[in-house]
């Protein structure tokens, strides 16, 4: 649906970041709305769920004191009970248990341009660039079908294909991965696309981060998903062995 995206975020603490955060947004032209008011139940009642009910999407910003900030509970259950979709940005301590797929923006990062492909496509922006070689977070579409291969980095360097140049979109392929040492805590994937044979050739579509809990190596079973969208969207999700979540973290390249 149309309309911008809705900031949720701790007032009393992290103004400072949503302020330059939104600076950010907007020049990567997206709609954005937030506010810094104090919150009561009579603004709830007359402003909050009336922005909330027109965005396309709510970015929630993750702090210790968001998560015990019960004006930001009650914006992310109410979106959710809408069916915009809810993206996350760890700024500061632990990912929240129910964020499954978010960026991590420690340190007061900006988030990265795959996140904001994210948003510019939920917002049916159109970005000139976004499926061209060179964009780094979407994969070149020419006539319905992907323009080069998309796969990962291996051993030395190495460029292994996963979904082959001219697979219809959308599409998608699954691979299990799992753990070389004990007690490892993440598995890292590197993405790239293109059609040379070594990732140096080739163009970065994001550094993911599978978060696990520690286990004897080669125990963890993950079902990780490279998928591309009918626009050249990159996406990345992982199952554990139950069918659960796995948590995925985007980091810098």
């Amino acid at each position: 649906m149309s309309g911008p995206v809705f900031i949720s975020f701790s007032r009393e603490h992290d103004v400072s970041y949503v302020r330059r955060l939104a600076a950010d947004l907007i020049a990567s032209g997206l709609s954005i709305v937030y506010d810094t008011q104090p919150m009561t139940d009579g603004w709830w009642t007359t402003y909050t769920r009336s922005q909330l009910a027109g965005c396309a999407a709510v970015v929630v910003v993750m702090t210790p004191a968001a998560q015990h900030d019960g004006w930001v509970a009650r914006e992310i259950d109410h979106a959710r009970r809408l069916g915009r979709p809810v993206l996350p940005l760890l700024l500061d301590g632990a990912a929240w248990p129910a964020a499954v797929d978010y960026q991590d923006v420690t340190g007061g990062a900006m988030p990265g341009p795959e996140f904001v492909r994210r948003l510019q496509f939920v917002l049916g922006v159109v970005v000139a660039d976004a499926v061209t070689p060179g964009g780094g977070f979407a994969v070149p579409v020419r006539g319905g079908a992907l323009a080069s291969a998309v796969g990962i980095e291996v051993g030395g360097g190495v460029f292994l294909p996963l979904i082959e140049r001219g697979t219809a979109v959308p599409c998608a392929r699954t691979e299990l991965f799992t753990t070389a040492d004990d007690g490892q805590r993440v598995v890292k994937v590197r993405v790239h696309h293109g059609d040379g044979p070594t990732v140096a050739g080739n163009r970065a579509l994001g550094v993911y981060d599978l978060l696990l809990d520690p286990a004897p190596a080669g125990v963890p079973q993950l079902r990780v998903t490279f998928q591309v969208d009918e626009t050249g969207v990159f996406r990345l999700t992982a199952v554990d062995a139950a069918g659960r979540e796995v948590s995925v973290r985007t980091v810098p390249g």
